[in-house]
């Protein structure tokens, strides 16, 4: 394995989230935003992790309303790509309620939120998930 051969390896994911991408496609399902090393997590009014009911969110310059919820890396051992890094962070959420009194990193139900949607992309992309560590 090398570095290039491990990106070919999940070119087909960042490819899917590439078309999937929140800020061109108004597909209620595009909630993806691709990098080289990975990729981030966009919720919606209609797709979001648990507790975001009342949180507003707007559109921006993305083809939908949204939020950004979490952030995927791609985890290195030597030269190949052993797992991802899975960081989330609800900033709207956060800012939604009084500073102080809600904790926003990598609440757990944004943490099973953002594996499914992590889960539903590999299985499209047909590319075999890794196993998933929660970055702190």
């Amino acid at each position: 394995m090398t570095y290039a051969s491990e990106h070919q390896r999940m070119e087909a994911v960042l490819h899917l989230a590439r078309c999937m991408d929140i800020a061109t496609n108004p597909d209620p399902e595009a909630i993806f935003e691709a990098g080289s090393g990975g990729f981030q997590i966009w919720c919606t009014p209609d797709d979001h992790p648990e507790g975001w009911d009342d949180v507003p969110m707007t559109q921006g310059a993305f083809s939908k309303p949204c939020s950004y919820a979490a952030s995927v890396c791609w985890g290195w051992e030597g030269e190949r790509i052993t797992h991802l890094f899975l960081s989330t962070d609800a900033y709207d959420l956060s800012d939604h309620h009084k500073p102080g009194r809600y904790e926003y990193h990598n609440r757990p139900g944004d943490i099973a939120w953002a594996k499914e949607k992590i889960g539903w992309l590999f299985r499209q992309s047909d590319v075999p998930l890794p196993p998933i560590q929660v970055e702190d």
